[in-house]
């Protein structure tokens, strides 16, 4: 019988070497690349199948505001849910859930005319099961690979979820997109039932240590938050990460307008789904090149990440050709690999086990929390300053994340760290 590793513990074993009996890395790396390809299939089509539907901005804007409102209010019952029953299970009926509302969808698109309301319920659905496998995720790995492989663990996770999830996930929702609109649905449907057969293969079980202890549930929420709040670093990291998600989500959910033709770049479906996978690339890159741009202090770096990021996601406005656009979101993505390998180990590091599950939903509450504002500022502001207009004021609002990252320095975080 194996034993799960805890913080702290490093596993000396080769990095991926597979051992049926123990629920190691592989076997969450295999569950999660399931996960991240549903959520890339259904991030290329939800849109595209939005469109179909109607190509107002409101339209398209409504179907990104469903896919991130669970953001907003799944995040804490997530992370409750997180701390107090087993990790594990937790996530695998969260996939089977998102597995279970596609195939609902991919029935009633090949049987009856399916209008808005239908696909942002199901878009909800999804993106609510996606929140708790976020979280679960989250502060399972720890456990899985102990404190000391944690940045090596983050690089590979993040760089399997550009791989899979945007690099691979948007061209395919393109191209099953042209075979059909219940292609990408039932392929997602698929992806999430792996994922949710794969966590439940296994019997080792994964608890937060007060899984079982006595408490209202009110307590264990101000408990994370409390945590979160007090905390110098992660307060200045959820609030840059916030502001960094508005501006991102107001591009991303305007961005099928600008690539798909009739738009400027005039794409097809499996084009649109090309220019998306440009920000994985960057995504990778960024995430694999991480550990050895930490040399120059954790601070420089994330000063560096968001100033690309905000190059990336204003480049669509200042340049009109898809090749341009798509080095623009590169760039993003690079910066976007290298702040979120950076942050979510130092999270991962310094809050304890026992409330990591709800700390983390603290904290994506107001991070992630603010996405659904980005989705309507971002429709809202495509209609006053234009497509490219909107694209320039989202790298412009990214410039304000600078200021919560002036106040972190190498020192600060070793420091929290210790």
């Amino acid at each position: 019988m194996t034993e799960a590793l805890g913080p702290g513990r490093r596993d000396r074993r080769p990095w991926l070497r597979l051992r049926s009996s123990n629920f190691g890395l592989h076997r969450l790396l295999l569950a999660q690349g399931g996960s991240f390809l549903g959520d890339g299939l259904v991030l290329a089509a939800f849109p595209l199948i939005a469109v179909h539907v109607s190509r107002t901005p409101a339209a398209v804007a409504g179907v990104g505001l469903a896919a991130t409102l669970p953001q907003l209010l799944v995040a804490l019952p997530a992370g409750l849910a997180t701390d107090r029953a087993e990790r594990r299970t937790t996530m695998a009926r969260a996939a089977m859930l998102a597995a279970v509302a596609l195939a609902t969808l991919a029935v009633l698109l090949d049987s009856v005319p399916v209008g808005l309301a239908v696909l942002d319920l199901v878009t909800f659905v999804v993106g609510s099961a996606q929140v708790l496998i976020a979280a679960t995720g989250s502060a399972l790995l720890p456990q899985v690979v102990g404190s000391d492989g944690l940045e090596r663990a983050n690089a590979w996770l993040f760089s399997m979820q550009h791989a899979v999830g945007s690099l691979g996930g948007p061209p395919l929702a393109g191209v099953l997109v042209a075979v059909g609109l219940v292609a990408p649905m039932w392929t997602a449907a698929g992806c999430y039932a792996l994922a949710a057969v794969v966590l439940a293969s296994s019997g080792t079980a994964f608890h937060g240590s007060d899984a079982k202890r006595a408490s209202s549930l009110r307590a264990d929420v101000v408990e994370g938050l409390k945590l979160v709040v007090g905390h110098r670093q992660l307060r200045a990291f959820m609030a840059t990460t916030a502001i960094a998600n508005v501006a991102s989500e107001g591009v991303l959910v305007v961005l099928v307008l600008y690539a798909v033709a009739p738009g400027p770049l005039e794409l097809s479906g499996v084009g649109y789904g090309l220019l998306l996978s440009c920000f994985a690339v960057g995504g990778i890159t960024g995430a694999a090149a991480t550990k050895r741009l930490r040399r120059v202090g954790r601070g420089k770096l994330l000063a560096g990440s968001v100033l690309a990021i905000a190059v990336g996601l204003a480049g669509p406005g200042m340049l009109v050709d898809p090749y341009s656009a798509g080095l623009a979101l590169a760039i993003a993505g690079f910066g976007v690999g290298c702040y979120n390998v950076t942050t979510v180990s130092f999270r991962q590091r310094v809050v304890p086990a026992a409330i990591l599950g709800r700390a983390t939903a603290a904290y994506r509450l107001v991070a992630l929390g603010a996405v659904p504002l980005g989705a309507v500022l971002g429709g809202v502001s495509a209609k006053l300053l234009g497509l490219r207009g909107s694209f320039l004021a989202a790298g412009a609002l990214t410039l304000l994340c600078l200021a919560g990252i002036a106040a972190v320095s190498e020192g600060a975080l070793r420091s929290a760290e210790s």
